[in-house]
């Protein structure tokens, strides 16, 4: 017998396999009542971890521990970008920014140099307008045509004019006879 934290035991069954239908039904009747705990816990620890005002009241504390932890560090990350924007460190870079060129602080630059590799890298090849439209009609006519043959097909099929054919391998290799 395995036995849950919650109460909840499982039996293994040995012996020989149940042969009257009584046997069977009290089986059966063992395994709903088994099955009515098991949806029964279920039911009650998702009522538990749905009811948000319960979970507030007992994580209060870390709660409020994380919001002011996150608060602390936010101010003092602006505090310390405003103090180092002062500072002659800070002054320098600030006008090395400003007399750099515009794409280079925004990205722009970077864009250009990955397209740039990736044109060397593989260049995309030429575009035929006509063999492409070629292509995409023929494709387009071939679907078409397997539509309605498909169609015409199962329509035989579905209405018995197409026959499974000749039973004998000597009448399906001569047979001449389409209509079936």
């Amino acid at each position: 017998m395995i036995s849950a934290v919650n109460g909840v035991s499982i039996a293994a069954k040995t012996g020989p396999m149940p042969e009257t239908p009584a046997q069977l039904e009290n089986d059966i009747e063992e395994i709903r009542d088994h099955l009515s705990d098991v949806a029964g816990e279920l039911d009650r620890r998702r009522h538990r971890l749905l009811d948000f005002p319960g979970q507030l009241r007992r994580r209060a504390r870390p709660i409020a521990l994380g919001t002011a932890a996150l608060a602390v560090v936010g101010l003092g990350l602006w505090w310390w970008r405003g103090r180092s924007r002062r500072s002659t460190g800070g002054r320098l870079v600030s006008s090395l920014r400003a007399a750099l060129p515009e794409g280079v602080m925004s990205g722009e630059w970077f864009d250009d140099l990955r397209d740039r590799v990736a044109e060397r890298i593989r260049p995309t090849p030429p575009t035929h307008p006509l063999r492409s439209s070629l292509f995409k009609i023929s494709t387009a006519g071939a679907a078409a045509v397997a539509s309605v043959l498909g169609k015409h097909y199962a329509g035989q099929l579905a209405t018995g004019q197409w026959a499974a054919g000749p039973q004998e391998p000597e009448e399906a290799y001569h047979s001449t006879d389409y209509t079936r």
